[in-house]
């Protein structure tokens, strides 16, 4: 009987996850890439156990200025800009495995301890040493990524990428869809907020063990040398000379910086402007999760067949009406938009980051992918460290200048997310114009070959 639950199981699984897609299941190295689907289930499950939301509220109890809390959704990302000298450092490393489990006990350790910070520390600088250990850990986190990228990429075949990522990303969904729906009902309905955010992170810790034993089971095909010694000025000056690559990454930092202008302030705008709670948040939060198990088979395989540029510039009209929604989110409407908006997330999210994804590695050199990993890496990341500054002092601008009128009942964010929308919409046109005339050349090539 067991034995029958186990097959039904295992096939309601493939048929789930795989599609049925039979070159998934069969081509050499299964083993690994199942363990990466679980490597990337329980990093996420500790990703989402400590994500943005809840260090939100974890620096609102230490009374945090609003500045840093609107950093924190991209503390992470912003902590990347050092990964410049990933190229110049991971040429030293010669076991990616062992270094990448050393970081994650460190980084995720000191990720757990930013809980702990206002019991050991109880007063007005908690929350600089917060931020302090934050963006610490995740600059070691996005070391530890590059090497995690080149160990992914070397084990998995370019030919299934797009769809086993997706059927990757669709597993750790299973997460988003169950851990923050079950936190924030904890976390709403303790006596103590700030004391229920600490047994959540502290739980996170022996997730992080979890997915430390999952690292271990994958094996580490050989490292490739770069063909040359890599000099420190070399991770500027390799990657600033390649056109191809700074071509490709182009449209993708101004996008960055645009969406990053305004949308660094949405956890904030939730929480403390609509006064949306936890648990409403990560229920409509859930209402994407569902949407992309529906979108992630399809756009793995249009990834895997189809031009990127045109599929970027798709991603980017996703990205724009969200903004425009953003923009339109006020206290009275904001239940709809909010499931609204994360409608729209639920394509954007899966489809813009396979196209990057892929759109990145397909012009990097193998040999020297760590070079151009961390100088991607730091660019973005600087990017984003700028972009909410400015965005910063235009929702101050437009706060002191700027009375509530129509719908615009909080100008100061509606104002900077329309700002976002009308920019997104510039670069698309601009993109358009470079992808119709690729498409054209194309078909023009294909004409003269009949």
């Amino acid at each position: 009987m067991f034995g029958k639950i186990k097959d039904y199981l295992r096939k309601l699984y493939i048929a789930v996850f795989y599609r049925n897609d039979t070159k998934l299941l069969t081509m050499p190295g299964k083993k690994d890439r199942d363990w990466f689907i679980v490597q990337g289930f329980v990093g996420t499950v500790f990703a989402l156990l400590t994500g943005a939301t809840y260090l939100t509220g974890l620096f609102n109890k230490v009374n945090a200025p609003e500045i840093v809390i609107a950093y924190l959704p991209i503390v992470g990302t912003v902590a990347g800009v050092i990964a410049i000298f990933a190229g110049y450092i991971m040429q030293t490393i010669k076991n990616r495995k062992k270094f990448t489990l050393i970081l994650n006990t460190i980084l995720k350790t000191m990720i757990v301890l930013i809980a702990w910070i206002p019991l050991i520390f109880p007063n007005q600088n908690a929350s600089y040493i917060m931020i302090a250990i934050a963006l610490i850990a995740y600059a070691l986190n996005n070391f530890m990524g590059i090497a995690i990228n080149s160990w992914f990429v070397d084990l998995i075949d370019v030919k299934i990428r797009g769809q086993y990522m997706s059927v990757r990303n669709m597993i750790a969904l299973v997460a988003h869809l169950l851990v923050p729906i079950i936190v924030s009902a904890f976390i709403d309905t303790s006596s103590d907020q700030y004391m229920a955010i600490v047994i959540v992170f502290t739980v996170s810790w022996l997730v992080m063990w979890a997915e430390n034993y999952s690292f271990y089971k994958i094996n580490e095909p050989p490292l490739q040398p770069p063909k040359k010694k890599i000099k420190l000025k070399d991770v500027l000056i390799v990657p600033l000379k390649d056109k191809t690559f700074m071509k490709s990454i182009t449209s993708i930092s101004v996008f960055y910086f645009i969406w990053y202008l305004s949308m660094s302030f949405a956890t904030l705008y939730q929480l403390n402007y609509l006064g949306l709670s936890y648990t409403f948040i990560s229920i409509s939060a859930t209402l994407n999760v569902i949407l992309q198990f529906i979108w992630y088979p399809v756009i793995g395989k249009l990834v895997d067949r189809h031009n990127t540029d045109f599929l970027l510039i798709v991603s980017y009209i996703l990205y724009l009406i969200q903004a425009f929604l953003w923009g339109f989110t006020n206290i009275s409407s904001r239940y709809v938009m909010t499931i609204l908006v994360n409608i729209f997330a639920s394509m954007a999210i899966p489809l813009f980051s396979l196209v990057v994804f892929k759109a990145k590695y397909d012009v990097i050199p193998a040999e020297d992918r760590s070079l151009y990993d961390g100088f991607y890496t730091a660019l973005i990341a600087l990017i984003i460290a700028v972009a909410p500054a400015i965005g910063n002092v235009l929702k101050d601008s437009i706060s002191v200048n700027v009375r509530p009128f129509g719908i615009f009942e909080v100008p100061q964010f509606q104002l900077i997310f329309m700002l976002s929308g009308i920019l997104l919409l510039g670069l698309i046109l601009l993109n358009m114009k470079d992808t119709v005339k690729l498409f054209k050349e194309a078909r023009d090539r294909k004409n003269d070959n009949k």
